[in-house]
């Protein structure tokens, strides 16, 4: 009760100042510029409403780097700051705006955010001439779950998404495999469905009979830091225990999944690809099949001393990627190398592109009609 009547009385305290700021500032529907704008050549045009900045640039990520650093933008009489980049090749492309000099900020006019461990940013995508792997299509589609758990492991409660197949909800007893699903440096759990659109990739690769219907469970690959060490950039202490400790066994409670390690698979893209790695196959009577993209191969020292006979009785899957841009690249070329003298079995899957998110869509397009085939609903 003190809890709604503090909410009322704040309400009250703040509402008139707002409503005289909204009716004294600007109305966001009629206001706020349509950004971003993809033209028929692939540039894109991204605006934002600031009519009292002295300066507004583009900043961030991907796009930043497309364009060599923070591009000022030009003021409109309408108060619109604008600017138009490109030609840009087909990719996704992450930006943010700085308002005199202020840190990044979000493009109010776009709802698709990566969500990331140090704050949010808008992206974009300009599509090529591929298929779209990602695309929503005019086919059954599995459902998305959000989980809120205490874990014992961090001490505090995190968040987990779980992908259920299309007819989980009306399949009676059947029990279903597993791919337990990482992110990268930064991200948390809901990257691998606002921007990865794992989802969708399932649904289409199941739908077109390539793979066999699974659940996809992606946690947040990151754990509480010491004082210090930058949110987002270090993360593999004490995962493991929060996985295999707290976040299996909540899956395995409320989903009807198949038991025994031949029914389970680990993956993950550039951070995650290091801890699926790393957990994987550290954990080969849990785990019958490991995936790397892009992986953060920092020590080969733990795989070079495992026996490669234990890794190819145990492992129905090893599958490795990267793209031949990726600054990884030279690390994965290693692994591969390393896994081919010991003669250890592998897939090594080298393609074109970099450090980006076309690549792990692709990747686990790829991967996903290689699990689990002999395994199918009960």
């Amino acid at each position: 009760m003190r809890l709604v009547t503090f909410s009322f009385l704040a309400l009250m305290l703040v509402s008139p100042l707002a409503a005289q700021q909204t009716s004294t500032t600007f109305n966001d529907s009629a206001a706020m510029p349509d950004s971003p704008v993809l033209h028929s050549d692939r540039r894109v045009t991204l605006g934002i409403l600031a009519p009292k900045a002295n300066q507004v640039e583009l900043v961030d990520g991907i796009l930043g780097a497309v364009l060599g650093g923070p591009q000022k933008m030009k003021k409109g009489e309408d108060g619109v700051w604008s600017i138009t980049v490109g030609p840009l090749e087909p990719g996704i492309y992450d930006y943010g705006f700085s308002i005199d000099g202020s840190t990044r900020l979000v493009d109010p006019a776009n709802t698709q955010v990566i969500e990331r461990a140090w704050g949010p940013t808008s992206f974009f995508e300009v599509p090529g001439d591929a298929p779209n792997l990602a695309g929503a299509r005019d086919v059954p589609r599995g459902a998305l779950h959000i989980h809120h758990y205490d874990s014992k492991a961090v001490g505090r409660t995190r968040s987990v998404r779980v992908y259920t197949p299309a007819g989980y909800e009306k399949s009676g007893g059947a029990t279903y495999p597993v791919l337990y699903l990482f992110h990268g440096s930064g991200g948390i759990d809901s990257q691998w469905t606002t921007v990865g659109r794992a989802n969708f990739i399932l649904d289409n690769v199941i739908a077109d009979g390539k793979a066999k219907p699974m659940i996809v469970v992606m946690t947040n690959g990151h754990v509480p830091q010491p004082k210090g060490v930058g949110r987002g950039r270090t993360a593999n202490e004490g995962f493991e225990k929060d996985l295999i400790g707290d976040v299996m066994p909540l899956v395995e409670s409320l989903y009807r999944v198949k038991p025994g390690r031949e029914n389970r698979a680990i993956a993950g893209l550039s951070m995650g690809g290091g801890q699926s790695l790393q957990i994987g196959l550290a954990h080969l009577d849990l785990f019958s099949a490991v995936a790397s993209f892009s992986g953060a191969v920092r020590d080969l020292s733990t795989i070079e001393a495992m026996s490669a006979a234990d890794l190819n009785k145990k492992l129905d899957l090893f599958w490795i990627g990267c793209g031949k841009d990726d600054f990884l690249f030279e690390a994965n070329n290693n692994l591969d190398k390393l896994l081919t003298e010991k003669k250890v079995k592998h897939v090594y899957r080298v393609s074109e592109g970099g450090h980006t998110w076309p690549v792990w869509r692709m990747y686990l397009s790829e991967l996903a009609p290689l699990l689990f085939q002999d395994s199918a609903p009960d």
